[in-house]
């Protein structure tokens, strides 16, 4: 299969997806796909298809838990990473990073990516699950994204990706990839923007633990909660199985200590829902997603 899918794009075969993912978890995939633009991920993912061929698409790597192996073939969309700025929106293909293009809006005096300036995902992942901070999400400056379905390409506006928290229709859509996407922007005090991204960014710092490999927040917080508040008030921080530990500084972040594996961490994940299950009778929803290796297709973007 490798021949077939070199004569697409760039492929690795046995490949380390250790630095490929922000948990720093060991990993490794039969193949590793990197095209290099937009017309290469068409193909790769209409010949994957139609071969029946399993696969994911990964951007960061961050706001995923990877299995020890992946029996298929890994697609890494940063290859795609073209974006030009305009007066009133951005276009950005899917794996750009959304923290540097929010740096360079901002920068330029425009506001509406500000909210994302820390975030550590792709535009594509960021689209596909409603990627947001202090108070905004992709939700509010999306105005359409470009996907590919395997046979066609199709522009989707802000209402058709039927936004909610943390989600959005293209998870109930595996078969939709994001190719690019127009953001919304406009003209804005560029030294207050940056005064305010310094500010967002000195309070991540504070309270998120960037000193260790971790992806981010574990669940999303219920209605009229914080997740992390749970948490911490059942004095979780700290609390680890082997290497996997809730973080001191955000009790919604597991963090990898030393060397954690995937076992450890989703047994932790299941430990944490339990004891809030049974304290507080709240059933935690994870936000971060589990990569299978078992035999059906899994697409995932982040």
């Amino acid at each position: 299969m490798k021949k077939e899918l070199s004569n697409i794009c760039e492929i690795e075969e046995n490949f380390d997806l250790k630095k490929f993912n922000t948990y720093k978890l060991n990993s490794v995939c039969d193949y590793f796909a990197k095209p290099k633009n937009a017309q290469e991920l068409k193909e790769l993912i209409k010949y994957v298809i139609d071969n029946n061929i399993k696969y994911f698409v990964l951007g960061n790597g961050s706001n995923i838990i990877l299995p020890i192996h992946y029996d298929g073939v890994v697609i890494y969309t940063r290859g795609l990473n073209n974006y030009k700025i305009h007066d009133e929106y951005v276009y950005a293909e899917s794996g750009c990073m959304i923290n540097a293009l929010a740096i360079k809006v901002t920068d330029m005096g425009y506001s509406g990516l500000d909210f994302a300036t820390g975030i550590p995902g792709t535009i594509g992942g960021s689209i596909y699950m409603n990627a947001g901070c202090f108070g905004s999400d992709i939700s509010n400056i999306l105005i359409s994204a470009e996907v590919f379905d395997g046979k066609n390409v199709i522009e989707l506006s802000n209402e058709e990706l039927k936004y909610g928290y943390r989600t959005s229709m293209l998870k109930t859509h595996k078969d939709y990839i994001v190719l690019s996407c127009k953001l919304k922007i406009e003209k804005g005090n560029r030294e207050e923007l940056k005064a305010l991204v310094t500010e967002r960014t000195n309070k991540r710092i504070q309270s998120q633990d960037l000193s260790h490999p971790s992806a981010g927040s574990v669940f999303r917080n219920p209605e009229g909660m914080s997740a992390g508040k749970l948490i911490d008030d059942l004095g979780l921080k700290g609390y680890s199985v082997n290497d996997a530990m809730v973080s001191y500084k955000h009790a919604n972040f597991i963090i990898n200590n030393n060397d954690a594996n995937q076992e450890d961490v989703i047994n932790l994940i299941n430990e944490i829902k339990s004891k809030v299950k049974e304290e507080y009778n709240v059933d935690l929803i994870l936000e971060q997603e589990i990569i299978k290796w078992v035999t059906w297709t899994h697409f995932f973007y982040k």
